[in-house]
């Protein structure tokens, strides 16, 4: 303790026999004066710096000043609660880039202080400008391809590709609007599915149709946040297709018949019993033996289709040929009842009565096997009669074909 005090007294003594050595008329008063002066803290300067909100941590910032000398420096309080820090030499720095971010746009205060070792200054406040020079990157979406449509043909839908908001913290939204009004439905999801359905009655036309992407990034310093892409949707009428026939639409067994189909471009008849020659001309030969439906698909050359079709009525489905006479003998001739070309006839019935019109034979699906006898014995010589009914699948109704037969003796 000794010591320590001889130090601090030599010292003092020491400056006072050289202050007194250079003012040998020092009063009283200029001892206080002097003593005022060396007690005086330091006073830190007013500063203001700047700093961009994208500098990176550890970087410069500015450097504080004071008055005095071995300053050492303290940061009292930060008012972004840590996105600078301070040094024991006064030289600020960034500290944390998300803070420094969260506070972009804004003038904020850092409460610093400076000691030189005997006396420590007031806090004074020092202001830093955050400059906003965020930019936002506009999203993306691809273009998108005109669209043509067939009327009346219900909803289409497109899927949109090079949907992004570019930056990886961002997120984005999809909105389409029509200039026109001739869609009764027009949405899109995020996931880029845009659906469109066009009006009923509307059968010709074009509207053209926006859609916009908008991301959260804003459009401060110029930034953008939204991009748009256009398209048409053309509507294209359908065919009205009709299907004429030159000999009308009930004709004979096996008769030749020109049918011609118009109001498109394109044909394309489908396959059936007595077509003949090609099915992708307007006009066909056909020739059937039955009653048959033919349908062809008619298309545009916008690529719209039809389909029409016509029921061509055989009158030979009523005027069956068999053989009216039977002579039961097993001698292989007139043996049995037969129907030619019973394969055009499904779904068909026999029914064979005498002259008091008892029925002697029935039989659904008849196979040309009666052989002019009821259980097992010959009938008796004479005329019977015959009722040939068949389903007709196309009409959905019921032709029927009616005859005689004779039974002969040996």
């Amino acid at each position: 303790m000794k010591k320590i005090y001889f130090l601090k007294v030599s010292s003092l003594l020491l400056l006072t026999a050289g202050l007194l050595a250079a003012s040998p008329k020092l009063t009283a008063g200029s001892a206080s004066h002097f003593a005022a002066r060396a007690a005086t803290p330091p006073v830190v300067n007013m500063e203001s710096f700047t700093v961009r909100d994208d500098a990176a941590a550890g970087s410069f910032v500015g450097q504080l000043t004071a008055s005095g000398s071995n300053l050492q420096w303290q940061l009292a309080d930060d008012e972004t609660k840590g996105a600078f820090r301070l040094d024991a030499s006064g030289r600020i720095y960034v500290n944390n880039t998300t803070l420094l971010q969260s506070n972009r746009g804004k003038l904020i205060s850092l409460f610093v202080s400076a000691s030189d070792g005997v006396e420590t200054s007031n806090l004074a406040e020092i202001t830093i400008a955050i400059q906003d020079t965020y930019i936002n990157i506009p999203p993306t979406l691809d273009p998108i391809a005109d669209r043509a449509v067939c009327a009346g043909r219900g909803a289409d839908t497109i899927q949109l590709t090079g949907m992004s908001a570019v930056e990886p913290d961002q997120t984005y939204s999809l909105v389409a609007i029509a200039d026109l009004p001739m869609l009764e439905t027009l949405q899109v999801t995020n996931d880029g599915q845009l659906t469109f359905r066009v009006k009923t009655g509307i059968n010709a036309g074009a509207c053209m149709v926006t859609v916009m992407i908008k991301d959260n990034g804003g459009v401060r310093n110029g930034g953008q946040d939204t991009r748009t892409r256009s398209f048409n949707i053309t509507v294209n009428g359908i065919p009205n297709v009709g299907i004429v026939s030159d000999k009308g639409t009930v004709v004979p067994k096996g008769e030749l018949l020109t049918l011609t189909a118009s109001g498109a471009d394109h044909y394309s008849w489908t396959p059936a019993p007595g077509l003949e020659g090609e099915t992708g001309a307007a006009t066909v030969t056909v020739k059937p033996v039955k009653t048959t439906r033919y349908e062809v698909v008619a298309t545009n050359n916008s690529g719209c289709q039809d389909t029409a079709h016509i029921d061509i009525r055989v009158v030979a489905d009523f005027i069956i040929r068999a053989n009216n006479v039977l002579t039961p003998n097993n001698d292989g001739r007139n043996d049995r009842w037969i129907i030619q070309s019973l394969e055009d006839y499904p779904e068909n019935e026999v029914i064979i009565t005498d002259r008091a019109g008892r029925v002697i034979f029935k039989q659904r699906n008849y196979s040309n096997t009666w052989d002019g006898k009821l259980n097992g014995q010959r009938l008796a010589e004479g005329t019977y009669f015959y009722t040939f009914s068949v389903f007709n699948t196309v009409t959905k109704t019921t032709d029927v074909a009616r005859g005689y037969i004779t039974i002969l003796g040996d």
